[in-house]
């Protein structure tokens, strides 16, 4: 007997709308991803069923610095409902293919439109939740803000972008089957052969959607029966550890070594070879608990990347530890000194895990770390080259920073000396905030020259500084300060450096009060920079009678004793007008910016407010120890180089561009406000 074509289309769209409901509830319901300049491929937040998952460690490290609550999966109790939520909804679509009554039906369709409706509402009010909750003793204190759930956001300098997952977007199209289905097809008898193929191609589709990001996401585990453990090593690692009276020596033999590996007492690892201890991705590579202990000679690699847990090749407790000639490799941070004192981190070679920047970890990080040596280090890639925070009375000697983010990251510690280090192509050379007592001393920052960070050295609410002797060259910005320094009777002087081919030699904000004395600023596209109303005032640019030699000091020495009898002042015209209208940047270091020039000294009927006053401009650079002084290998911008050869060029600008320039001037004349 045929069966009655209404019950076989309630099949169908019972049996459509149920795949699809399990189909969504195993994908991404909603995803936020979040873009900023020092996270070129952004972070992602990604919310499903089973909680957030996504670059979630980093977004809570980043949360922490402006007081919001971390993101944490057993914080959301209505996961809690989403298993017996969905079971309940998949029963009740279930029973529409099995009865008539409307009741059962209307329930169904009411269920399944409130899923994603209390679902997003949900989800909104927690967004508004973690934008009104900020602590009042975070690092940076922001007013309330609400992330939207849908569409973009603007928080700082993160541009923020909310999406639905598939899955959200399965659950609507679930309630819209169960809802318009029966109605659809209901001049036509669709035969029962048909509903079960219909059925099994949309529960095809329907797992492959789901199982795809499913495997992606959380790989099968191997069974431990087929599971190949490695061969272990002759020599038992951990036993000899274990078994080893304080004070001893242990020789290591090559071989491959499992980790975590614990030193609890006074040991001294020396490795032959080689030998390599692997931590397998679990937790710690070695930890340094003891008091005492020396690691040397090994390659570390294979910790954990879990950033929640700021796993690590080498962390060290204890006091008087000595990590010396290691190759550490592959994992997320590369030695993280918590507390440790007096110890010393030297001549190894560290590169953390080959991820997107934002996603790495710090190659040496100190935390609360009293009384520690770095010396002739290697770093090649990490987050921040060396992390210093809480970290008081520690020496960083002859280390060698490429391909990082920062070369230096400094907050919050006290009387500290870089001397001698090197940092090359990092986003940025060094970041100095919210200290005091830092003396940098015969360092080369080179090659920062990106369009968004890119700076030699930044200064920030910094105090009692001493930059001398350093090497400052090819830079986007050599020098910039803000807030320095951050203290009445504070200091900050810049002596001795050689600052030059950058794109600005110094950028100062109006905060900034500093000395600067004896350096040579020559070949920077703009020597000083300011960034608000900086007088020329505001810094010293001489002390006791010497100032600085600049490139383009245009005056004379009479008395032959080595300093200009004219003053140095900085006054471009065009500079300044073009801080005002950026339109005007075009003309910059063309003939017409030099003939504009000459014809303001000429006949100065608008003159610019000088921002730089060098009472005793130096005549011959001053002598600058070898360090500093040596070949630096990046290649001068062939923008410094376009604007040298200033006299000749001045002669053909007059002659030849007179009427540009006659536009120009006429467009700055006009009086400040």
């Amino acid at each position: 007997m045929p069966r009655e074509p209404g019950r076989s289309r309630a099949r169908i769209v019972a049996s459509a709308s149920l795949l699809l409901l399990l189909a969504g509830a195993a994908l991404p319901l909603w995803t936020m991803t979040l873009h900023a300049p020092q996270y070129i491929n952004g972070l992602r937040l990604v919310i499903d069923g089973r909680g957030a998952s996504g670059d979630v460690d980093e977004l809570n490290e980043l949360n922490h610095y402006i007081g919001m609550q971390p993101i944490k999966t057993d914080g959301f109790r209505e996961l809690g409902l989403f298993v017996p939520g969905i079971a309940a909804l998949a029963l009740g679509v279930l029973l529409t293919a099995v009865t008539s009554w409307r009741v059962i039906r209307w329930l169904a369709v009411f269920g399944l439109w409130a899923l994603p409706v209390v679902f997003l509402a949900d989800l909104q009010w927690r967004l508004y939740q973690f934008g009104h909750s900020l602590s009042r003793e975070a690092a940076f204190r922001l007013p309330a803000f609400t992330p939207h759930v849908f569409g973009p956001t603007v928080v700082m300098n993160f541009n923020i972008s909310a999406l639905p997952g598939l899955g959200l977007i399965l659950f609507v199209l679930s309630a819209t089957v169960c809802t318009f289905g029966p109605r659809a097809g209901s001049r036509r008898v669709v035969h029962s052969r048909t509903a079960a193929a219909t059925a099994a191609a949309l529960g095809l589709l329907a797992v492959g959607l789901a199982g795809a990001p499913v495997r992606a996401a959380a790989p099968a585990a191997i069974p431990a029966a087929l599971q190949v453990a490695p061969a272990p090593p002759a020599f038992d690692l951990a036993a000899a550890v274990a078994s080893a009276p304080p004070g001893a020596t242990i020789q290591v033999p090559p071989g491959r070594y499992p980790g975590p590996l614990v030193l609890a007492r006074p040991v001294t690892l020396i490795g032959t070879g080689r030998p390599v201890i692997d931590a397998g991705g679990r937790g710690d590579v070695v930890v340094i608990d003891g008091d005492g202990v020396r690691l040397e000679g090994f390659v570390i690699r294979g910790s954990a990347l879990a950033y929640s847990r700021e796993a690590s090749g080498v962390v060290v407790h204890g006091a008087r530890a000595v990590v010396r000639n290691n190759q550490i490799e592959d994992v997320l941070f590369g030695v993280y000194l918590a507390g440790a004192t007096g110890a010393v981190i030297e001549a190894n070679t560290i590169a953390t895990a080959n991820l997107p920047v934002e996603r790495r970890g710090h190659a040496i990080y100190l935390w609360k770390a009293q009384h520690v040596r770095l010396l002739d280090n290697r770093i090649l890639r990490a987050k921040d080259g060396i992390y210093v925070s809480f970290s008081d009375d520690n020496v960083v000697e002859r280390n060698v920073v490429t391909g990082c983010r920062y070369g230096i990251h400094y907050m919050y510690a006290n009387n500290n000396m870089f001397r001698s280090n090197t940092f090359l192509n990092n986003a940025v050379g060094a970041t100095i905030m919210y200290s005091t007592g830092v003396s940098l001393i015969g360092n080369r920052f080179e090659g920062s020259r990106s369009a968004e960070t890119g700076a030699g050295l930044i200064f920030k609410d910094a105090d009692r500084l001493l930059v001398r002797e350093n090497r400052i060259v090819g830079n986007r910005i050599g020098l910039e300060f803000d807030g320095v320094p951050a203290t009445i009777g504070g200091w900050a002087r810049i002596e001795r450096n050689l600052i030059a081919f950058n794109g600005v030699g110094f950028s100062l904000m109006s905060t900034a009060a500093i000395t600067v004395t004896e350096n040579t600023i020559v070949e920077n596209l703009r020597p000083v920079q300011p960034r608000g109303a900086v007088r020329a005032d505001a810094n010293q640019w001489s002390v006791g009678g010497r100032g600085n030699h600049w490139g383009d000091y245009a005056g004379f020495d009479a008395a032959g004793d080595g300093i200009g009898d004219v003053p140095y002042r900085r006054t471009d015209l065009l500079e300044d007008l073009s801080d005002r209208a950026p339109a005007l940047q075009a003309f910059l270091f063309t003939p017409a910016h030099m003939a504009l020039e000459a014809a303001a000294r000429l006949v100065p009927l608008v003159r610019a407010e000088p921002i730089v006053e060098d009472q005793a401009p130096l005549m011959r650079p001053p002598a600058i120890p070898a360090l500093a002084m040596a070949g630096s290998g990046a290649a001068p911008d062939p923008d410094v180089a376009a604007a040298r050869g200033g006299a000749g060029m001045m002669v053909i600008g007059l002659i030849l561009f007179a009427p540009s320039a006659a536009a120009v001037f006429m467009l700055g004349h006009r009086r400040r406000p």
